[in-house]
């Protein structure tokens, strides 16, 4: 597989289209974009013809917490170990940046939970619990 693998930010347009290829909801313009001007991190996959095929962004505080999000990849380049690339790569670049003792956390569907136990991550129960909600 010929890809090229960036450390970028996206354009907006090809990353609204590539939520929508992935299978993630649909979100309008205004928030794309400020999300991904507020990325730390922001690493993307291109193909041989400069599509944007994955991705992935690491959001947080950018020196205790860091999370990783949008992680995915293009539906056609799914189960190719794409993903699992983006992951790596984000950790080691991570790990360049943040202190040591910095907390890297990420929410996953259960399908996902493989991909970063395979990273190092671990489930936090019965430890710890994590919760989500919405505004």
């Amino acid at each position: 597989m010929n890809m090229n693998l960036t450390e970028e930010v996206p354009q907006l347009k090809e990353y609204i289209d590539l939520r929508f290829d992935a299978g993630l909801p649909e979100i309008e313009e205004s928030i794309a974009e400020t999300a991904l001007n507020r990325s730390l991190l922001s690493v993307l996959v291109r193909d041989g013809n400069d599509r944007l095929i994955g991705m992935g962004r690491v959001i947080g505080d950018g020196a205790l917490y860091f999370q990783l999000v949008d992680v995915m990849a293009a539906a056609s380049y799914r189960d190719q170990g794409l993903e699992e690339t983006i992951v790596s790569e984000l950790l080691a670049r991570l790990k360049k940046i943040a202190p040591s003792g910095a907390e890297v956390t990420v929410i996953t569907d259960v399908p996902g939970i493989k991909l970063y136990q395979h990273a190092g991550f671990k489930l936090l129960y019965p430890e710890r619990y994590g919760m989500a909600g919405s505004v």
